[in-house]
């Protein structure tokens, strides 16, 4: 078993580098815990889900399991936590309502599509639009409050940067995800490992815009106005 996992290590060196990654905001907030609010504690969730679905992706890799299945359901708990974080941020019901509509839409459009065999670009692609949609609303939240006195020192807006980087940066990649991953005959193993380390990489800038974010959240209180 170990001989497998360092032989995944050598063969994906992109993919551990994104798992430990995962972990940088995790251990960020736990080291900030005295001054974090109920939406940066929601971002440690977040990741946290992250971290422990990938160690199970992990484990099911080492027993040459099929594992692609995980990514339909993570896309709907990813959806709901991003829901979550949304609701202690804003207060607006009009878009508390017009988010819960878009979450339930999305985990419906992820529940129809979804294949135990394989990826859905659907519901992949649903989360996506989703999160882009709760970036660009709390953006305007910022400008249109304007209580924030710097944004480089506030929580929300790192985590809000990193995913959009994440989301618009791979929305297109995941759009054809099921080419990518069915017509292996078509698609050479170069050209996948591109996009999908790629993928990776987007991941881990955000994950290291969120740990920032988190260690910033000392600042959070005094940065309002």
């Amino acid at each position: 078993m170990l001989e497998r996992l360092l032989l995944l290590c050598e063969k994906y060196p992109l993919d551990f580098i994104a798992h430990l990654g995962s972990s940088l905001p995790i251990i960020s907030g736990l080291i900030r815990h005295k001054y974090l609010s109920l939406s940066s504690k929601l971002i440690i969730v977040f990741f946290l889900f992250y971290f422990t679905k990938e160690t199970f992706v992990l484990w099911l890799s080492i027993l040459k399991e099929n594992n692609l299945y995980l990514q339909n359901i993570e896309t709907i708990i990813e959806t709901w936590l991003l829901l979550w974080i949304g609701f202690s941020c804003f207060k607006s019901h009009k878009w508390r309502w017009v988010a819960l509509g878009l979450a339930i839409s999305s985990s419906l459009a992820s529940f129809l599509t979804y294949q135990s065999d394989g990826v859905s670009s659907v519901s992949l692609s649903s989360f996506r639009l989703f999160a882009i949609f709760f970036c660009l609303s709390y953006f305007n939240k910022i400008l249109t409050d304007t209580r924030v006195k710097n944004i480089l020192l506030h929580t929300l807006f790192w985590f809000s940067a990193g995913l959009l980087v994440y989301v618009a940066g791979t929305f297109f990649i995941v759009l054809f995800s099921e080419y990518w991953y069915k017509d292996i005959n078509k698609v050479p193993a170069e050209v996948f490992d591109k996009y999908w380390n790629a993928s990776q990489i987007l991941f881990i800038i955000f994950c290291l815009f969120s740990a920032y974010g988190l260690w910033t959240s000392k600042y959070d209180q005094k940065n309002l106005l």
